[in-house]
């Protein structure tokens, strides 16, 4: 990062345990806790991208055998917009009809009550 590019501060939250292991894993590649973060964001922008392209993500062994393919949780996965589900359960009106006759025809289906009229 150049010394013109602007960094971002961010106040993150973690459990003990979440906070071990980023400790943990900064040891392990010889980094610290931001750099962690920063390659963690960077897989998980790999990852979306790849689910949004209908591939799958894995690890594969030396043998090019995938031992761990990495899928999004239902939590983690992008929720459809409720129109596209709406569309895609009901389809487009389709009628044949102008906008006049529908209206035609729902002015002479109405019907009145009388609610004062007893049996």
């Amino acid at each position: 990062m150049t010394n013109t590019q602007k960094m971002v501060r961010l106040n993150l939250d973690l459990s003990p345990e979440l906070n071990q292991i980023l400790d943990e894993l900064a040891k392990k590649i010889g980094t610290n806790k931001s750099d962690v973060l920063r390659q963690a964001i960077t897989l998980m922008q790999i990852m979306v991208i790849a689910k949004e392209e209908t591939k799958k993500l894995g690890v594969p062994e030396a043998n090019q055998l995938i031992v761990n393919e990495i899928i999004l949780s239902s939590e983690q996965q992008p929720k459809p917009h409720p129109l596209d589900t709406f569309m895609e359960t009901f389809g487009t009106w389709e009628d044949t009809r102008t906008a006049e006759q529908i209206v035609d025809e729902i002015y002479s289906s109405r019907t009145v009550i009388d609610r004062n009229y007893s049996l």
